[in-house]
């Protein structure tokens, strides 16, 4: 089954979505950056041996032209595959984290509101906070039990959504969620989706 804005894998009847996460673009553009500095700098490697070991120059120039290319080819693939499936889902009962661990599996990560606790969300540097694109992180009560401190780590029980776009709202949203589930479950059914915009433009 492939997941999509309105259907998951798993999905339990009558559960509701109320948003769907997914990666920033920009995140993924910055993959794909760092795919083709990797395929420049094998260019400038076997280039540079071309030129110092001249009796085999043409074997090298052969080779620095077609491992780059072949970087290129598979690392766009591989970003764009990764890119579609990473997607997240939160819902009225749950998020659900669908994890891409290689080009053909993935990894399906779920949290219920009665096992969250607690959301977290930080940006990872300055350029990305001015950009609005940062980390979710919900933590399980499995993780609280176990920390005597402020928890400033993840367990295998958190879920983690990274390169959200507006990541503190979802964060507030979410925390709204939990609060809800808790204190005022008949409410749950009011709750409206999750809207990526600023404040004042959602609804």
């Amino acid at each position: 089954m492939i997941n999509t804005e309105n259907l998951f894998y798993g999905q339990q009847e009558n559960e509701r979505i109320l948003y769907v996460a997914r990666p920033h673009f920009i995140a993924g553009f910055t993959n794909l950056i760092k795919v083709f500095l990797v395929a420049f700098v094998t260019f400038l490697v076997f280039f540079f041996l071309g030129k110092e070991i001249s009796q085999i120059s043409n074997i090298f120039y052969i080779i620095g032209t077609i491992t780059p290319l072949t970087i290129i080819i598979i690392g766009t693939k591989l970003v764009d595959n990764f890119q579609k499936r990473n997607i997240s889902y939160i819902t009225d009962r749950r998020i659900i984290r669908f994890d891409p661990s290689t080009f053909f599996a993935t990894n399906i990560r779920t949290l219920s509101w009665d096992e969250a606790v607690k959301v977290k969300t930080y940006s990872p540097n300055i350029l990305w906070k001015q950009l609005k694109i940062g980390t979710v992180v919900v933590h399980a009560r499995t993780t609280v039990k176990t920390s005597d401190e402020n928890i400033s780590h993840t367990s295998a029980d958190d879920i983690e959504l990274n390169d959200i776009y507006l990541y503190r709202d979802l964060g507030n949203y979410i925390d709204k969620i939990l609060f809800t589930y808790k204190q005022l479950p008949k409410e749950m059914a009011n709750i409206r989706s999750f809207v990526p915009k600023p404040k004042g433009e959602r609804y």
